[in-house]
């Protein structure tokens, strides 16, 4: 593509062969109709493609006092101030979708868990691709000239494995002046045409350079492509001067045998010939068509096929802002006079007048002042009307956060914000849609040119980012060709039948097949767009809040319930955090009570121990006690019978 300020290679025919057309060599169209493809855009449209440069002119501010307008203020002593209404109300359009948060999702055809599987490795490709690509930014860009100059356009390519977005500036695109289409789907040819140095463009393409000749310096290059009845329309095709030519890159659809029906061909040429021409390096891989990488859409397009944005009619009431204002100063400068007594002292109106500008005049006798009042009330009115009208046509206070109570409700906030956006529904609904049809743009050439191993990084947790594997080989046993080896000589063996060396085929480890495999899936993209909710977030959080205070137990059933019905964008996260907490403290109560039983257990053990201590310590002392008791009696027994009394026998 001719990339703004890039001098880019032509895109390389690459990905898997069995996801290619069949390529035959088709001649380029002759060098007048292709010129004249360039030629008829330019001229069909050119009387609107200066209204759409005074339509950035007017977001620019200055240009929209004209020359002749300065003057009349100069001759005044007037400044020339103008009051900038249109630019807050794109801005403030531009701000929305900035604030918009758009996910792009795919969704499973068949309600199966492998494609559910596979739909949400979709989604993670589409993130990757936009983070990478920085789509968001290249959105912004493409729909400021949707707003001012009613047409946005972006080319989306594959350099290697690398998908790029790259806006294609308004004044360097060009199509079919016969569509009517907001979207271009009707256009036959889609291009870019912009201003190289001779030099680049001879470095990139030297040999088809050197085959039409110099344009620069050559005679068949310096035509020139004149309007008639449009001076400003002379449109050489090469500047001698500065060494410059005007390259022009075309996608055009058409049918070419042997083709049996109608294919995307790409076209890159300048003033004096072809330079390069192939048909379209790209897929649509469901349908092994071709595709044009060119997604353009315009804000609206009138019954003369003239496509404008939402500057146009803002324009009239900028003029008229500017013009009640000027004219309100003017009155608040100016005084008028008038002659109310014919007896007085003669004097010339010129001294009156300009004694009753000054600010310390003196009206000479004879005269008084006339009261305005009643003109600038009108012109006050007036000026106050035109500025709500204008206001009408960007985002209403209400979407924008000016307008609402201190203490009103976050719901009631978000009500007043959809409602503000309805008169912005349909130039926003055919943005959103061109940016469904990018992201459809992104996805086929990741399943053309994604087709080796390679690694994501997935952006859903930013504190835990995950890499994600695609194309991911499964590894096995397979059979594979291996060179017969002579053992004796120790030299490869050769076919007699061949003459080649010959192989066998042994079992070794090897790839046997891919999993993950974004060429083999298939779904549906739709964007979810979540809408700015700060306010009622915030209140929804302090109501969860006011919940945990009131005994709520966060990580109990009720509370994911309740988290899952909010409206908070990142719920999903929050239930995932909440449940891995909740683990976490299930698993450390489960930890500490297991170690509360286990000590439990061995102080029980020990009171056991001790109390079997206790016991038979007991035991002891009470066969201790027994044993001394019965030592004792023994002791007495035998004092009692040694005490025998004289003639009396011990039996007695």
């Amino acid at each position: 593509m001719l990339a703004d300020d890039v001098v880019a290679a032509p895109a390389p025919i690459s990905g898997k062969s069995d996801m290619l057309p069949h390529r035959f060599a088709v001649d380029p169209p002759p060098q007048e109709r292709l010129r004249k493809m360039f030629d008829d855009s330019r001229d069909s449209s050119q009387a609107n493609r200066l209204l759409c440069q005074r339509d950035r002119d007017y977001y620019d501010g200055p240009l929209q006092l004209k020359s002749d307008v300065r003057r009349i203020m100069k001759q005044r002593g007037q400044p020339p101030i103008y009051t900038n209404r249109i630019r807050p109300a794109i801005d403030g359009i531009l701000g929305v979708l900035e604030a918009a948060k758009v996910d792009p999702r795919g969704y499973p055809r068949n309600p199966t868990p492998d494609d559910e599987n596979a739909a949400d490795l979709g989604s993670k490709c589409l993130r990757y691709i936009a983070d990478v690509s920085n789509f968001q930014q290249v959105k912004l860009d493409c729909a400021e000239n949707f707003l001012i100059e009613g047409t946005a356009a972006i080319i989306i390519e594959a350099d290697g494995q690398n998908i790029t977005n790259t806006q294609i500036r308004w004044e360097e695109f060009f199509a079919d002046p016969y569509s009517r289409r907001p979207d271009f789907k009707d256009a036959k040819y889609l291009g870019i045409a912009k201003w190289m140095d001779a030099a680049d463009v001879k470095a990139r393409n030297p040999e088809a350079y050197a085959r039409i000749g110099d344009p620069v310096t050559g005679g068949q290059g310096a035509l020139e492509s004149t309007w008639q009845d449009r001076p400003d329309n002379i449109k050489p095709w090469i500047d001698r001067r500065r060494m410059r030519l005007m390259v022009v890159e075309v996608y055009y659809n058409e049918v070419k045998p042997p083709y049996a029906s109608a294919e995307w061909f790409r076209c890159l040429y300048c003033a004096s010939g072809v330079l390069e021409h192939d048909i379209s390096a790209y897929l649509n891989p469901k349908t092994n068509e071709t595709v044009c990488p060119i997604e353009a859409v315009s804000c609206y397009v009138d019954r003369e096929n003239n496509r404008y944005g939402r500057i146009r009619d803002m324009i009239p009431i900028q003029d008229e802002i500017n013009a009640r204002r000027s004219r309100l100063l003017h009155l608040a400068n100016s005084r008028q006079v008038q002659q109310s007594d014919p007896m007085a002292a003669p004097v010339d109106a010129t001294t009156a007048r300009q004694e009753a500008a000054r600010a310390d005049g003196v009206i000479p006798p004879g005269w008084q002042l006339v009261p305005t009042t009643d003109l600038a009330a009108g012109q006050q009115l007036l000026l106050a009307e035109s500025k709500a009208e204008i206001e009408r046509m960007g985002p209403t206070p209400a979407v924008l956060g000016r307008q609402g109570e201190a203490g009103q409700s976050g719901r009631a906030r978000l009500v007043l914000q959809q409602a503000g956006m309805t008169e912005l529904a349909r130039p926003l609904g055919r943005l959103e849609d061109w940016e469904t049809r990018c992201y459809r743009q992104m996805w086929m050439r990741a399943q053309q040119f994604w087709t080796g191993p390679m690694w994501i990084r997935v952006t859903d947790d930013v504190r835990a980012p995950e890499f994600l594997q695609i194309n991911e080989p499964v590894m096995g046993m397979v059979m594979q060709p291996q060179p017969v080896v002579d053992p004796a000589t120790g030299q490869p063996v050769v076919d007699p039948m061949t003459g080649e060396p010959a192989t066998q085929m042994v079992p070794a480890v090897g790839v046997t097949g891919y999993t993950k495999r974004i060429a083999e899936i298939d779904m549906d993209i739709i964007l979810d767009t979540v809408p700015d909710t700060a306010n009622l977030q915030q209140e929804v959080f302090a109501e969860f809040v006011e919940l945990v205070r009131g005994g709520l137990d966060p990580f109990t059933p009720q509370f994911e319930l309740l988290l899952e019905m909010s409206p908070l964008a990142d719920k999903a996260a929050v239930l995932e955090r909440l449940r891995a907490k909740k683990k976490e403290i299930d698993e450390a109560n489960a930890a500490q009570a297991q170690q509360q039983a286990e000590m439990q257990a061995q102080a029980l053990a020990l009171a056991q121990a001790d109390q079997q201590a206790k016991i038979g310590q007991t035991v002891a002392n009470t066969e201790k006690t027994q044993a001394q008791t019965a030592e004792i009696a023994f002791k007495m027994g035998q004092d009692s019978a040694g005490d025998v009394p004289p003639g009396a026998s011990p039996a007695d």
